[in-house]
């Protein structure tokens, strides 16, 4: 029969209460006093979930989850056995049993406070607002003027889409007796909060009404005044509107959404053709009476074509050059997809160097302009021609801008960048190693180091670089460097460690990149008590939405990508009987202790002082459980969480196909290429990925033949007769794809017939230095002769003459 803590004796419930007390960080004290009671009721069920908690906070996970559910067995009606194997589900991220433990704990006993506070966070996190309404109606009920109640439901109500609701909930409280009192600040933003759920919920002549009622209590007057403006637009007062707008650009004429909105109070929509014209007029006017705005300055350029075009590139143009300002190109390159506007501004630039270099003066001036104008045309030509690919011509320049004036950076970064562009890694990484030598202070210099040294693999150089920025008393360097989430850099040092056959570290460093964008997902569960008790409700409601899109960022796309293609790697490694080995590395360094710096740390363990904590950092450094887990498991989840994030990037459904191929479930083949299909029906990877379907369907003979049939047919239906060479004739993309699936079929001389003829002339169009690195990576993959690839490298010199990578 189980026991409940009201039937411990006396004095074992003082010790099981200050067990409990214990929960927080004093895991220790607390399994000693557990332990205490344990040995006179060995089988109380709470007292080992309340032990077995403490074992998993210390790192004995296995022995304190099977303690835990073996008090559950034994009491499973104990709210406290649920309550706390919920809190150690929810501390290991598992937030869906979380879940499921708080509700049992809320069986018996449904007026937990902290449990109801705890789940409903749960449920906000995993996206479940109806729960979370039900939830947090509950807790407002038990405590209406506890201000963190109230707001936590209408936030709740906000997220479910009733609008309506969570005003009601607000207009019911904000004038209660809260316990604490808001603040000022409190007060403002939950004033506004309100005024903007009043304006999601379409009433726009009350939000204004409201909006002029709380103007006394709000202190973030730029916040109210950019709500007054969008207000009076939705309301159709244009002409209040545009006033309004007015007074925003007088604070801010840079802001893009203040032009915008100025602009739509006028009629037009910026990203009309037929408005341009009166668009360019409002700017113009704008331009009179804002002249020190660089984003009017600019404007005119993305509306003008031809002469009026000309007229306003060369006023921003000669403004930029006199100021000597070296973001000119950065800003005008979005510009450059209008060929002809690209072509316009090179030539433009090219006649001010030319007057420069000839009369020191511009053609409409009479004074002469400083030196340093010309290095500044040379310095915008040089990425000009660098866009267009003519390398030696913009290395003449860039040369040039160096020689005029030795000891600016600027130049030398821009003749890294074309030199990488060129092929010649090895010149960048050295040419951006003087540019940051000129100043090592700065910490942007020291970044595109560290990037370019990991181009050409310098891996360990490029660690002991980015150290630079780890403060001297770190208790563990390497793990501050994770610790920092530079994803720029875990996912170059993967690639670097991946072009050197290590696919072990690459995967560790990939998977450091894709735990940093699971770590913002985790981070939110803090913020769902803390935004509600500050009043932060609008950056709260943000947050929400971002943390909705926060896979879609590209550099986890490209971890979680490359991260299965080495888990592919790594399967067909296997299947071929040439398994990868995880390749040991020598380390100089012992393990470091907490106190002081790393040189300090070696010092105290040399003497046995101090006490030593393995990083996660140390843990496996050769990223051997990586290699030894279930590869194509492991790449499985990858690709079925990018398609659920990413699904309309192509190259997701390409590793979608290339997973489900190799687990045999060929149903999900086909839906991944009819996926792609959708989004891109001339994709380059369309036909081999058909051609290498139905080879598998002809040659797999363990796969039923009754399932074959609507496969083939609906091949058939969607993409008739296929041939995997489609394409090639005139595409370098088509001859990738199609040199992959080759390969991957085992038709290895057939790809490297197609891979010596990237650098041709009949590929110029979309040939990239990259893909003709691709093509000869694939062509070594292909097991061609040293003489074949011999004559690819020669070939490809003459498409990019300054490479040193061919």
């Amino acid at each position: 029969m189980s026991m409940t803590v009201t039937e411990l004796p006396h004095k074992e419930q003082a010790l099981f209460r200050s067990a409990l007390l214990y929960e927080a960080s004093q895991y220790k004290k607390g399994l000693k006093v557990s332990e205490q009671i344990l040995k006179k009721f060995p089988d109380h069920g709470e007292t080992l979930s309340v032990k077995g908690m403490f074992l998993a906070h210390l790192e004995r996970k296995e022995e304190g989850y099977e303690l835990m559910e073996r008090g559950l067995k034994i009491n499973p009606q104990s709210s406290i056995s649920w309550h706390v194997y919920g809190l150690v589900c929810r501390s290991d991220k598992k937030y869906v049993q979380a879940i499921k433990c708080y509700e049992e704990a809320l069986k018996a006993d449904s007026e937990n406070m902290h449990i109801l506070r705890e789940v409903a966070s749960l449920y906000v996190q995993m996206r479940q607002y109806s729960k979370a309404v039900e939830c947090r109606e509950k807790l407002t009920a038990m405590n209406p003027f506890f201000p963190s109640f109230w707001l936590g439901l209408a936030t709740a109500h906000h997220m479910n889409g009733r609008y309506d609701l969570a005003i009601k909930v607000i207009s019911a409280h904000e004038l209660g007796n809260n316990q604490p009192p808001l603040d000022k600040y409190m007060i403002s933003e939950l004033s506004l909060y309100k005024n903007w759920l009043i304006e999601l919920n379409g009433d726009y002549q009350q939000a204004l009404e409201h909006l002029k009622e709380i103007r006394p209590q709000i202190v973030d007057i730029t916040g109210w005044k950019e709500k007054k403006a969008r207000l009076l637009l939705k309301a159709d007062r244009k002409e209040a509107a545009a006033t309004a707008f007015q007074d925003l650009l007088e604070r801010n004429s840079e802001n893009d959404d203040y032009i915008t909105g100025y602009m739509e109070c006028n009629g037009l929509d910026m990203k009309c053709d037929e408005d341009q014209d009166a668009v360019l007029e409002v700017i113009g006017t704008l331009q009179q009476q804002f002249p020190s705005s660089n984003r009017l300055r600019f404007l005119p350029l993305m509306y003008s074509t031809g002469d009026n075009f000309v007229v306003a590139a060369e006023s921003l143009a000669k403004y930029a050059l006199r100021k000597g300002i070296p973001s000119l190109f950065s800003s005008v390159r979005v510009l450059y997809a209008d060929k002809a506007k690209g072509a316009a501004l090179g030539t433009l630039i090219e006649s001010c160097a030319t007057q420069i270099r000839d009369t020191k003066r511009f053609s409409d001036s009479t004074d002469d302009e400083p030196a340093s104008v010309l290095l500044w045309c040379n310095y915008y030509l040089a990425q000009h021609y660098d866009y267009y690919g003519d390398h030696e011509r913009a290395l003449t320049l860039i040369e040039e801008a160096i020689r005029s004036s030795p000891k600016t950076i600027e130049p030398y970064m821009i003749k890294a960048r074309i030199l990488k562009h060129a092929g010649d890694f090895r010149g960048a990484r050295d040419t951006m190693d003087y540019a940051r030598q000129q100043d090592v202070g700065d910490r942007y210099l020291t970044t595109k180091f560290i990037k370019y040294m990991l181009r050409v693999d310098e891996v360990d150089e490029a660690e002991k670089t980015y150290l630079l920025f780890v403060n001297e008393d770190a208790p563990h360097k390497i793990q501050e460097i994770v610790n920092m989430q530079a994803t720029w850099y875990m996912n170059e040092r993967g690639h670097a460690y991946r072009r050197m056959g290590d696919i072990g570290r690459a995967l560790k460093h990939y998977h450091q990149a894709i735990s940093v964008f699971d770590t913002y997902q985790d981070d939110q569960y803090d913020f769902h008590q803390y935004s509600v008790r500050k009043v932060t409700l609008r950056s709260y409601i943000d947050i929400l939405e971002w943390e909705a899109t926060v896979y879609e960022n590209p550099a986890y796309q490209t971890a979680a990508r490359a991260a299965a293609e080495c888990y592919l790697e790594l399967a067909d490694r296997k299947a071929s009987c040439n398994t990868f080995v995880p390749i040991e590395i020598e380390k100089d360094d012992k393990p470091l202790t907490r106190n002081g710096s790393a040189q300090q740390g070696q010092q105290n363990l040399a003497a046995g002082v101090g006490e030593t904590k393995v990083y996660d950092v140390e843990k496996d450094p050769n990223g051997t459980k990586f290699v030894e887990s279930d590869n194509l498991a492991e790449a499985l989840k990858l690709a079925e969480h990018l398609e659920s994030v990413a699904a309309s990037n192509p190259d997701t459904h390409v590793l979608a196909f290339e997973v489900h191929l190799r687990m045999q479930k060929y149903f999900l083949v086909l839906k991944a290429i009819n996926a792609l299909k959708v989004i891109d029906a001339t994709h380059p990877a369309l036909p081999s990925m058909v051609v290498r379907l139905s080879q598998a369907l002809d040659t797999d003979e363990s796969f039923a033949a009754a399932l074959k049939v609507p496969l083939r047919a609906q091949l058939a239906k969607s993409f008739g007769a296929v041939d995997i060479t489609t394409g090639t004739a005139e595409s370098i993309d088509s001859v990738l794809a199609a040199a992959k699936s080759m390969l991957a079929m085992g038709n290895g001389d057939q790809a490297a017939a197609l891979l010596v003829q990237t650098p041709e002339a009949k590929y110029a169009e979309g040939r990239t230095l990259l893909k003709l690195l691709e093509a000869k990576r694939l062509l070594a993959k292909s097991g061609a002769d040293e003489s074949t690839q011999a004559a690819f490298g020669a070939t490809a010199k003459t498409v990019f003459p300054l490479a040193t990578c061919f």
